[in-house]
């Protein structure tokens, strides 16, 4: 049984081999069982550069559509939907924004304009966010904005799928993932199924996932159920990953048959927010559940 980790945002520049001994590390401390992992066959795709290199990018030749200022105003809609929801979420009004926004307007100093009224909403929504922590706006427009260059820009995301795929087949495989990781691997999972290829997997781990956001929903399109060949669904959040909403993969949207664990504390664990993968990975259910599919 081979165990395949998909990584999430912002992980350009780095080195894979140390990405994967720290992933590996911090599984182990789950279990409390240093080297238990060692004999364990393990492949981890690396796409942070490609997406990196190519979400600056514009496509070439027969594949290019539309003008720049088209594409800049969906990918500030796609950001400013995606920053509402998770302010609505932390519990941000709409009063608040808009105040901000006219906070930010009188400042020339921080006042930023793309050239859309939509980008002074995200200047405001950002700022709001790092009232209630400095990781929190940061991050958000990081994770929104690599999430649509992967869902919206079409020399993008077959790039990073090919990646992915190459450590897919053949099955059975153990998917663990994290942060954009999650959409990527559940995209290219039922992506492989509807063309005749399922993958077999009998255990998927989503961490931190922003499969609940609902802009990033309705990129992907339905359905949310579990691709073919998943048999079993186990998806961990913890309730201060504001990436995540706070919320579970739960219906209506997500099937029943996902078992959501929502007592993670990855601060507590040493993480340096809530979002980083160390204490998904190291917390103890999650590596439990790891560990005896891969029959350790």
């Amino acid at each position: 049984m081979r165990l395949v980790l998909v990584h999430g945002i912002n992980q350009q520049g780095k080195e894979l081999a140390m990405l994967r001994r720290t992933w590996l590390q911090d599984l182990e401390k789950g279990l409390d069982a240093p080297g238990a992992l060692r004999d364990v066959v393990v492949d981890m795709p690396f796409y942070g550069d490609i997406l990196f290199n190519l979400a600056g990018t514009k496509p070439s030749g027969a594949i290019a559509q539309g003008s720049n200022a088209e594409e800049d105003r969906d990918l500030a809609e796609f950001l400013a939907e995606g920053l509402a929801e998770q302010a609505t979420e932390e519990g941000i009004s709409s009063q608040e924004i808009a105040e901000e926004q006219q906070r930010l307007a009188a400042d020339s100093a921080v006042a930023v304009d793309m050239g859309f009224p939509m980008s002074r909403r995200i200047n405001a929504i950002v700022s709001v966010l790092e009232r209630i922590s400095p990781f929190r706006g940061d991050l958000a427009l990081r994770l929104l904005d690599q999430a649509h260059a992967y869902l919206k820009k079409p020399h993008v995301g077959p790039a990073v799928d090919a990646e992915v795929k190459k450590t897919l087949s053949p099955g059975p495989v153990v998917l663990v993932t994290h942060s954009l990781g999650t959409v990527v691997s559940f995209k290219l999972l039922r992506t492989l199924a509807a063309e005749g290829t399922p993958v077999d997997v009998p255990l998927y781990v989503t961490l931190g996932s922003p499969l609940t956001l609902s802009t990033v929903q309705r990129a992907l399109g339905p359905s949310f159920a579990p691709p073919p060949g998943v048999v079993r669904w186990v998806n961990a959040r913890d309730p201060d990953d504001f990436i995540s909403l706070n919320r579970g993969l739960v219906p209506p949207t997500f099937p029943t048959s996902i078992e959501n664990l929502t007592d993670v504390r990855n601060v507590q664990a040493g993480a340096e927010d809530a979002h980083a993968i160390p204490g998904y990975l190291a917390h103890p259910p999650v590596a439990r559940a790891i560990a005896e599919a891969l029959g350790l």
